[in-house]
């Protein structure tokens, strides 16, 4: 059936009143990769893409509009865009390179996106129709996983132009680049705190992969996971007071929140089974996640003292492509 444009504003601003707020993410229950949606109680669950290709990686604008996904549809890995409730799909790269990793810029105009037009891989910067595509990295070494600082001022890449992994943060010029981690070390998966002055990341520094915590303005480095174990990618809590991760304290993987101002650090998932992927929602309330502790790899959400858990995707889901839609001018 297609959406007729007053559907589309009906359905979207039903989508918008709608709370506790709304996961996408991407499951294979139907033989390849789609995303749907669901609210954080599990219920209203939607598939958004019907394509025989795979669609991955959904990314929500910062006003939760619109949808930016990585699909192979057109024969090569491209960044398309689609409205709330799956209307309105268009390639925005547009290219017949390989492109992957987009980013929405905090105002919603620009995307950073990965790309190996240039014959290696690159961190691209396009307006959110496409146009104005130009090289933000410019290097002939590997560059990828761009963020955004919560500003829209400058961004973080991670690059291997130092001959080992280093996160680089600058301008979309290029201007002002510097290496934040300068370590003999792996350096990879930058986060910025909401408020811009930090920056957490994971490193191999201390023989293990550790989370780490960067203040931007002195370079001072805090380890925040404080193990030897196996630590996954944070993510922020939107006060920007903690930081939750994946860790494997026991062998098994659980959800670790860390208080960044007292340095205590909390297992809220505490069960046998493997928990990882922490994503907390926009207000805070609540952290989606990742476990096998019902069979195969399903979305789960809990209250963020990890009470009051949900399995909410409806089945299997692919690993770590889950996003809260954000709250309207909340930014990523």
């Amino acid at each position: 059936m297609t959406l007729t444009a007053w559907s589309v504003a009906f359905v979207t601003a039903a989508l918008c009143q709608q709370g506790p707020g709304h996961l996408a993410f991407v499951s294979s229950r139907d033989g390849n990769p789609e995303i749907c949606v669901v609210q954080g109680d599990g219920t209203g669950l939607r598939r958004l893409t019907r394509n025989p290709a795979e669609d991955t990686n959904p990314i929500w604008s910062p006003d939760g509009s619109t949808i930016a996904f990585v699909t192979d549809r057109d024969g090569n890995q491209e960044i398309y865009l689609m409205s709330a409730v799956g209307a309105g799909e268009r390639n925005v790269t547009n290219s017949q390179a390989f492109e992957s990793n987009p980013c929405w810029s905090p105002d919603g105009h620009h995307l950073l996106f990965v790309t190996d037009r240039d014959g290696n891989s690159e961190v691209y910067v396009c307006r959110s129709d496409g146009s104005d595509a130009r090289n933000v990295s410019n290097h002939p070494a590997w560059d990828g996983s761009p963020v955004w600082l919560p500003t829209g001022a400058s961004i973080a890449y991670v690059t291997d132009r130092e001959q080992n992994q280093e996160i680089i943060v600058g301008s979309l010029d290029g201007s002002g680049a510097r290496n934040v981690t300068a370590h003999e070390a792996w350096d990879a998966d930058p986060r910025f705190s909401p408020d811009g002055k930090f920056l957490a990341f994971r490193t191999h520094r201390d023989g293990n992969i550790g989370v780490y915590l960067c203040e931007l303005a002195s370079l001072g480095l805090t380890n925040v996971a404080q193990n030897e174990v196996w630590n996954e990618e944070p993510d922020w809590s939107p006060d920007g007071g903690k930081l939750a991760y994946g860790s494997s304290p026991a062998g098994n993987r659980e959800i670790i929140v860390a208080d960044l101002a007292s340095g205590a650090r909390a297992n809220i998932s505490n069960h046998a089974a493997n928990e990882w992927a922490p994503r907390w929602s926009p207000e805070g309330g609540k952290i989606a996640f990742l476990s096998d502790r019902d069979g195969g790899i399903r979305l789960y959400v809990m209250n963020a003292d990890g009470s009051e858990v949900k399995e909410v995707g409806g089945g299997e889901v692919l690993d770590n492509s889950h996003a809260w839609r954000p709250t309207a001018g909340n930014g990523q």
